[in-house]
């Protein structure tokens, strides 16, 4: 929407690192605020709510597209994803602790890959609506339609989170001085955090130039929006393909194992991308995308639960995900470096950065992958 409402890949880049970047930085924060907190269902909640309240303000500001500038409109729209963004990173510590006191170690496996699953599946339904609505509504009716019913659906799909009875967490009370300094000693200590941490940082130069493949088709290819609309729709039917495929690596090589498979997959995105030379080549690719998209996401969540205990996996996700600088930072150098070379250049170093993190997979250390 930002490109079609008359912005460029700059501000494409600062929208990527809103709903990128800004997430993982906040949840340091965030991690200090809910460590001590028994029970974390209600900072939960709060964040879904926050996360409708962005959809719906998003949906209302496009009433006023015709009435202010471009820059105002993509500042409001900016703002909105902010919030989300921000939202879901508040949610998103309370969220893993409590599935990491819900299933025990053995069951945490088939449970990300089939969350992921049922998540794509929902993914791939809101996605199919929302073609619909990009393509048979106006532009920017459609997108403020679109931006409506997402907060509808995210409501009603919150009233499940009030039917989890929640275990109390194991907590060590302590002052606030004291977890910023247990912050430190857990970096400092704890070699199989630092690596997660670097290998994440390393695979994110890669993983954040995939929003900005759009531009480099529309700059190649003549491209409509239901293009667009294709494209989501084959990475989320990836997603949900390749998750049959991730249960049975998971199960066999554990979590070391599928990280391979994964920062292979998010080194090679980026190079293949410019040797493409056809739309319907990009297709495979885009289904591509949403296999590593949805193997990253499954290591991420996955690897930082199990080697953090139940006191302490707060602090664990908030470092973990506040340290990931280069989802913060990289889009917007990206956004401001193709102004003036060209993306191959970007494409092509952001692929061998990401590959420097393959040595550092066998140096890590997690309990589940002790036999591989």
């Amino acid at each position: 929407m930002i490109l079609f409402a008359g912005g460029t890949q700059t501000e494409v880049g600062y929208l990527a690192s809103i709903m990128i970047g800004v997430p993982l930085l906040s949840q340091l924060f965030f991690a200090v605020l809910l460590t001590g907190k028994k029970f974390k269902k209600k900072f939960l909640l709060i964040g879904i709510y926050l996360r409708i309240s962005a959809f719906a303000g998003a949906a209302s500001s496009i009433f006023f597209i015709d009435k202010i500038s471009t820059g105002s409109f993509i500042f409001l729209i900016l703002f909105w994803m902010f919030l989300f963004s921000i939202s879901g990173a508040f949610a998103g510590i309370s969220y893993g602790d409590i599935v990491g006191k819900s299933f025990e170690p053995s069951k945490r496996k088939n449970f990300f890959v089939t969350k992921q699953f049922i998540a794509g599946a929902g993914i791939l339904s809101s996605a199919f609506i929302a073609k619909l609505l990009l393509s048979e509504i106006e532009y920017p009716r459609n997108y403020q339609t679109a931006f409506f019913s997402a907060a509808a659906f995210l409501f009603i799909a919150s009233l499940g989170f009030w039917m989890i009875k929640e275990k109390p967490s194991r907590v060590k009370i302590k002052k606030k001085t004291d977890l910023f300094k247990s912050v430190v000693d857990e970096i400092k200590n704890n070699k199989t955090l630092r690596g997660l941490i670097l290998i994440s940082n390393l695979a994110g130069f890669s993983f954040v130039t995939i929003p900005f493949l759009i531009g480099h088709i529309k700059n190649t290819f003549p491209i409509t929006k239901q293009d667009v609309g294709n494209f989501l729709l084959i990475q989320i039917t990836g997603m949900i393909v390749f998750s049959f495929l991730w249960k049975k690596v998971l199960a066999r090589y554990s979590y070391k194992g599928m990280m391979k498979i994964s920062i292979l997959f998010l080194a090679l995105i980026p190079p293949a991308s410019l040797l493409i030379n056809s739309i319907d080549s990009f297709y495979v690719l885009f289904f591509i995308i949403g296999g590593a998209i949805g193997s990253w996401k499954i290591i991420q969540e996955g690897a930082i639960i199990e080697i953090s205990k139940e006191e302490s996996r707060a602090l664990y996700l908030g470092v973990f995900g506040s340290l990931n600088l280069s989802s913060m930072f990289a889009p917007i150098i990206y956004g401001a470096l193709i102004r003036y070379i060209d993306v191959s250049y970007i494409f092509i170093a952001s692929s061998v950065i990401t590959a420097f993190s393959f040595p550092l997979i066998k140096k890590l250390i997690c309990q589940v992958d002790l036999n591989y």
